[in-house]
């Protein structure tokens, strides 16, 4: 697989929603928290967000960005 511009550290720091919360063994309760989201199903809209059924948006994206040190960005949603 050839990935321009990337070396492999910078590949393995960068990661999709889903594979961020399984690394850290999170549900996706336990990750809504994490990320300070809330409303009447934080764990769905998360859960939808992972299995990329929705795109989040732009504000959260940022968010989830910030929480998550730069390891999941907005192209990881956009797949």
């Amino acid at each position: 697989m050839f990935v321009c511009g990337f070396s492999k550290s910078i590949r393995k720091a960068i990661m999709t929603l889903d594979q961020f919360r399984k690394s850290k063994g999170y549900s996706h309760k336990q990750l809504a928290k994490f990320l300070g989201i809330t409303g009447v199903s934080p764990e769905g809209s998360v859960c939808r967000w992972s299995t990329g059924e929705r795109i989040p948006r732009k504000k959260t994206i940022n968010l989830i960005k910030d929480k998550t040190d730069g390891k999941v960005k907005a192209a990881d949603f956009y797949g």
